[in-house]
């Protein structure tokens, strides 16, 4: 099976296992999911989807000779994302932590075909959902993994934060070392933590971003209380669900839907419409130095000093009035 993935060109997918995985339904259903949730619907070049990204992660995780079962739960790591993305953790109160999707990956797996295609293969599915058997697939914040590697990669090639040669340049710098992603020199875990901060500054964590989320939240949330859409909808795919807001003519779900598409946000502690804090992403790499893998904020005092800024600086939240 030849694959062709926009940030690590074309690849050709041998094993069985993958290819039956990749054609179920619920890997399927992932190419109608947009990785940006609301943002999609201001800004239309944001077309990455949640297909993309799980593939993305896996074709990582093969590239540093993961396990076949860590590849697998790579590339199922993201089967249980809702319509909309990380929407719905504005939704029930999660916009911190970004990890509603996560409460059902055991059930959204075990009812479709992957657990067959599993068992067929001779492999545990227990096994390949313990994520924590997997190091290189996830880690805890500041820490690099595949996914988030991935997620970095491709978000900010999409919107023009960074170039297909500079991909290529930070990856052929990442080694494995004691099941760890780390850097082989300073000057590339320095750009790589330099973008993600980037990354989060002007696209997950910034104050346009999250006044989209928690305007089409609150019009999810309606939708909910309305019965017009139900829980398990939240489980299909972004038009569905989209075009089910859209025909209700609801006041509060139609004049939020609109603002979502020209709405312009300013802060002011004083005056503010809402407040919002949301999940701050920055990361802190390893770079090996003689040996042994020390934090990258250990070496440069001034890349520590502009992290602690910002972190200060996002953990205050924002204030928001619409203008």
């Amino acid at each position: 099976m030849i694959y062709k993935d926009r940030i690590y060109g074309e690849t050709d997918i041998v094993d069985p296992v993958i290819e039956r995985i990749i054609a179920s339904d619920a890997m399927q259903r992932l190419k109608r999911v947009n990785q940006y949730g609301a943002s999609f619907y201001r800004f239309a070049h944001l077309t990455t989807n949640r297909f993309e990204h799980c593939v993305g992660v896996y074709l990582l995780l093969r590239q540093f000779n993961a396990t076949l079962e860590e590849q697998i739960a790579g590339l199922l790591h993201d089967v249980p994302h809702t319509a909309f993305s990380h929407v719905v953790d504005f939704v029930f109160g999660g916009a911190e932590v970004g990890t509603f999707h996560e409460e059902f990956h055991k059930e959204v797996i075990h009812n479709s075909a992957i657990p067959q295609i599993i068992k067929q293969h001779g492999l545990q599915l227990d096994q390949i959902m313990d994520k924590h058997r997997y190091p290189l697939l996830e880690r805890d914040l500041p820490d690099l993994c595949m996914d988030r590697v991935d997620y970095c990669f491709r978000d900010l090639v999409t919107d023009n934060m960074m170039t297909i040669p500079q991909v290529e340049q930070l990856l052929s710098n990442m080694t494995r070392f004691e099941d760890k992603i780390v850097f082989e020199s300073q000057e590339s875990a320095r750009l790589f933590a330099d973008k993600f901060r980037q990354g989060d500054s002007q696209l997950w964590g910034h104050p346009l971003q999250s006044a989209l989320y928690y305007l089409f939240a609150e019009a999810l949330k309606t939708a909910l209380f309305e019965n017009i859409i139900t829980f398990k909808d939240l489980f299909s795919v972004d038009e569905i669900v989209y075009d089910k807001l859209a025909a209700s003519n609801h006041p509060l779900i139609t004049k939020n839907l609109q603002m979502v598409k020209t709405v312009k946000v300013v802060e002011d502690p004083l005056h503010y419409d809402f407040y919002i804090k949301t999940k701050i992403r920055i990361v802190d790499p390893l770079v090996l130095v003689g040996g042994a893998a020390l934090r990258l904020s250990h070496l440069d005092d001034q890349f520590r000093q502009l992290q602690e800024d910002y972190r200060q600086k996002r953990q205050e939240g924002y204030y928001l009035k619409f203008i």
